[in-house]
């Protein structure tokens, strides 16, 4: 319910494609905090402090997702919300992963299993609509040209590092979803079992999380589901709810125009939910010509022109979609509850 769409018409979804770095709303730049420059045609994705806040940050680098033994098997869930109105053609589902100080150049992931509900998996009587928990539909394994390392700055400065490579690890999900929000539950699984393997949550530029994020991790081995927080560093910050990037392609009829799609976390508003003014988090830092506001029907209710702030005081509490055109012709799409 607080995800976000990347929509490109199929004409020029290859240039919406280009920078498959910044998929999954992971790379922060490739300068980072402390002023370290990243590999040349790499970005960091680092840890973040909430802007302003100097004292505190993130503290997960990745989380459990794999399968390592009969021992230690584990499962990530997060949710998408396929708008009213629409039907989508899915193709497949990029998913983001590092294996500490692995030096080779090929994947060392070779196995991802995804499992789609209908409703929140953790919860009994979730009826799965497609895939299992067992079937590997790994289709390829590449470089994201991303390196994961923690908080250069804060709370103290430390020198980024490359043992932490991420990978985008593509599973192939020929499904066609209507609308409703669903879960994928998904685990991915090392080339070298032993070796296991870690997920890095979604990263915002100056943000820890936000309030929306209600991203599961589920311990096979024990059977028991909990929430993903950030405990935050130090121990005594305070703990943020995290999200999962995940990448859905498909087609769909959406909003009355046939479209090839992308679904990432790249794109936020917030906050989310809002009373007067919000924000978008735009990490390509295009220039946004025009906001259009949605209603749940489909039916256009205002057009904004673009601004470091949105004020949406007049509008009826509800949920709404967010049409985002950005300069080069780009469309993207997330969600809004007003309060």
């Amino acid at each position: 319910m607080k995800k976000t769409l990347l929509v490109a018409v199929c004409m020029t979804a290859n240039l919406a494609f280009a920078q498959t770095y910044n998929n999954g709303g992971l790379s922060t730049g490739a300068t980072s905090k402390g002023g370290t420059a990243a590999p040349t045609g790499y970005t960091w994705s680092e840890l973040q402090n909430n802007t302003g806040n100097t004292t505190e940050s993130n503290t997960s680098l990745g989380l459990g997702g794999t399968f390592s033994s009969s021992t230690a098997s584990f499962f990530l869930a997060d949710d998408f919300t396929v708008p009213a109105g629409s039907s989508w053609q899915m193709t497949t589902i990029d998913f983001f992963a590092y294996q500490t100080s692995y030096a080779g150049t090929t994947s060392p992931f070779n196995t991802v299993r995804v499992n789609i509900f209908s409703s929140d998996p953790s919860i009994t009587g979730a009826v799965s609509v497609y895939g299992d928990d067992t079937t590997n539909r790994f289709s390829a394994g590449v470089d994201s040209n991303m390196y994961r390392i923690g908080n250069s700055q804060v709370p103290l400065p430390t020198t980024p590092g490359t043992i932490r490579k991420i990978w985008k690890i593509t599973a192939s999900t020929p499904k066609t979803l209507g609308p409703g929000t669903y879960w994928i539950k998904y685990q991915l699984q090392n080339v070298v079992p032993a070796s296991a393997g870690f997920l890095p949550p979604v990263t915002i530029v100056g943000n820890r999380g936000l309030a929306t994020f209600n991203a599961k991790q589920f311990d096979a081995i024990g059977g028991t589901w909990t929430s993903v927080v950030d405990a935050g560093n130090p121990a005594t910050a305070p703990d943020y709810p995290l999200d999962m990037p995940f990448v859905i392609t498909f087609t769909a009829a959406t909003l009355g125009t046939q479209e090839t799609m992308q679904y990432d976390n790249r794109v936020q508003a917030y906050p989310n939910p809002v009373k007067d003014i919000f924000r978008i988090n735009n990490p390509e830092k295009l220039k946004i010509n025009s906001v259009e506001i949605i209603d749940a029907s489909g039916k256009l209710i205002k057009t904004l022109k673009g601004s470091e702030e949105y004020n949406v005081s007049d509008l009826p509490k509800g949920n709404y979609i967010l049409k985002i055109q950005n300069e080069g012709g780009h469309t993207k799409i997330t969600k809004l509850i007003k309060q």
